[in-house]
C-alpha cells in the first residue's frame, strides 16, 4: 500500500502542479502584461488611417513608434492619457515625425474613421504644432481580428463593461523598434518629458545618438518598480570622481613638465 501511495502521491502532486502553473499564466482579464524584448510581425496587420484607406502597420514603422491603445468614445482615461502625452510631446526636445512617430490605435472595431480622424484634430488642437505634421500622430481603426491579435501581442487586455457598452481597460503607453521590437512600458495617464525622451532613445537602440543623448543614458536608468527613469546617483558620483580625477591628474602632469622645463634649458646653456 506505502509503495502505492509512493507512486501515486507525486504523480498527483506533478499533475496539480502543472495545473496551477497553467492557471497562473492565464492573462488577465484587465491589465497590462509586459513583453518586453519580442518583436510583432508588422508585416501581418492592416488597419485603416483617419480617411479609411488601408495602411499596413509596418509602413508606419520607419522610426521608434509611441504606441497608444484607447477607444475613441472613451468617458474615462483615454482622454487624459492622450492629452498629457500630447503635453509631454510638446515639452519634450526631441522632434515627433522625424525621431519618432505616435501612433494610437482604436480596440473597439465598431468606430469608425471619421471618429478617429475627429478626435486626432481635436487633440492636435491643444498642441504647441510647430513641431508636428500629419504624419507625426497617426490614429488607426481595425477590425475584431487585427484588434485582437495587436492587443495580445502586447499584453493589452480589456474586456467590456457591465452594460456592454463602455470597456474596462488600463492605460500606458508602449515604445517600439523600428523592426517592432516592444522597448518599453509607461503606465498611467501621466507622462514625464524627460520618461518619454529617454523611452524613445531606448527604442532607437542600434542608431546613432549625440553626446547628450549617451550622457542622459548614462545618468538614468528604467526602474521596472515604478515604471519610470530614476536618476542613477551613484553613475553621477562615479562619473564626477573620475572627471576630477583625470583633471587633477592632468594638472598635476603639467605641472610638473613646467617646473622640469627651466632645468633642461640651463643644462643646456652654453657655460
Amino acid at each position: 500500500m506505502f509503495a502505492k501511495l509512493s507512486i501515486v502521491l507525486p504523480l498527483c502532486l506533478a499533475v496539480f502542479g502543472a495545473t496551477a502553473s497553467g492557471q497562473s499564466q492565464q492573462p488577465p482579464e484587465v491589465g497590462i502584461v509586459e513583453h518586453l524584448g519580442e518583436v510583432i510581425d508588422l508585416a501581418s496587420f492592416t488597419f485603416a488611417d483617419e480617411d479609411g484607406k488601408k495602411i499596413a502597420l509596418k509602413d508606419l514603422f520607419d522610426r521608434p513608434v509611441v504606441l497608444t491603445l484607447v477607444y475613441f468614445r472613451c468617458p474615462g482615461i483615454c482622454t487624459p492619457l492622450l492629452n498629457d502625452l500630447a503635453h509631454a510631446v510638446d515639452l519634450c526636445d526631441l522632434k515627433p515625425g522625424e525621431d519618432y512617430r505616435l501612433v494610437t490605435i482604436g480596440f473597439d472595431p465598431t468606430e469608425t474613421h471619421e471618429l478617429a480622424r475627429n478626435k486626432k484634430n481635436n487633440l492636435l488642437a491643444t498642441m504647441d504644432q510647430k513641431e508636428m505634421t500629419a504624419d507625426s500622430w497617426r490614429f488607426l481603426t481595425g477590425d475584431a481580428d487585427n484588434i485582437k491579435r495587436l492587443t495580445a501581442a502586447v499584453g493589452f487586455h480589456y474586456k467590456k463593461d457591465k452594460n456592454q457598452v463602455d470597456y474596462v481597460h488600463a492605460g500606458t503607453v508602449i515604445f517600439l523598434a523600428p523592426d517592432g521590437k516592444i522597448v518599453r512600458y509607461l503606465h498611467g495617464t501621466q507622462f514625464n518629458p524627460a520618461d518619454l525622451k529617454l523611452a524613445v532613445i531606448d527604442a532607437k537602440e542600434g542608431r546613432a545618438r549625440s553626446f547628450m543623448q549617451k550622457l542622459a543614458q548614462l545618468c538614468y536608468a528604467y526602474d521596472p518598480a515604478s515604471k519610470g527613469y530614476v536618476l542613477q546617483i551613484n553613475r553621477v558620483i562615479l562619473g564626477v570622481t573620475v572627471v576630477f580625477a583625470a583633471g587633477f591628474g592632468a594638472f598635476l602632469l603639467l605641472k610638473g613638465r613646467g617646473k622640469s622645463r627651466p632645468v633642461h634649458q640651463a643644462e643646456g646653456e652654453t657655460p
